[in-house]
């Protein structure tokens, strides 16, 4: 099963101006799936690990670097938290250049249709495509005329009443 998760990224500067840089990204991760890198410092790892999905609530394996802000009991020794669907959870990282917070949302189970139809899709082979009409195949028109109408000779030819006054 995947599983739909927001994370906002909010990084702060430590020092005045205290500019505020913030980032919402939208993940699909599957049980024991790493998503939503941290990088620089020497830091190159996932901040998420799926380690659980349950409907509408899914356990999540955190990166050491960051600590969740009003932890559980259990939460604190492992580094793991449940996340409930639509509940959000703040991480904090205080070790860098900047100052960084992570709020993470679980949205819910990804659509096995959608997930089905693109599997699907990329098993399929490539459909024939129709080959263009040949010139004997197409259609008789009717061949355009030429030659001038009757109506439009009578039209030139006849003046109108005005032109005959001045004539």
């Amino acid at each position: 099963m995947k599983a739909i998760f927001e994370v906002k990224t909010i990084k702060a500067d430590w020092a005045p101006p205290f500019k505020k840089d913030i980032a919402t990204e939208e993940y699909t991760a599957s049980e024991n799936e790493g998503f939503d890198r941290i990088q620089g410092n020497g830091n190159d790892e996932s901040v998420f690990k799926v380690l659980q999905v349950q409907g509408d609530r899914v356990k999540l394996g955190y990166s050491t670097l960051f600590t969740l802000k009003n932890p559980g009991e259990n939460q604190i020794k492992d580094k793991t938290l449940w996340a409930n669907k639509g509940q959000e959870e703040t991480l904090a990282y205080l070790w860098g250049e900047k100052g960084m917070t992570k709020k993470i949302v679980y949205k819910g189970i990804a659509p096995t249709e959608m997930r089905d139809r693109v599997a699907e899709e990329t098993k399929q082979e490539p459909e024939e495509k129709e080959e263009p009409i040949q010139e004997s195949e197409a259609t008789e028109e009717t061949p355009v005329q030429e030659t001038t109408s009757e109506t439009e000779t009578k039209q030139e030819t006849t003046a109108s009443p005005m032109q005959n006054l001045f004539q």
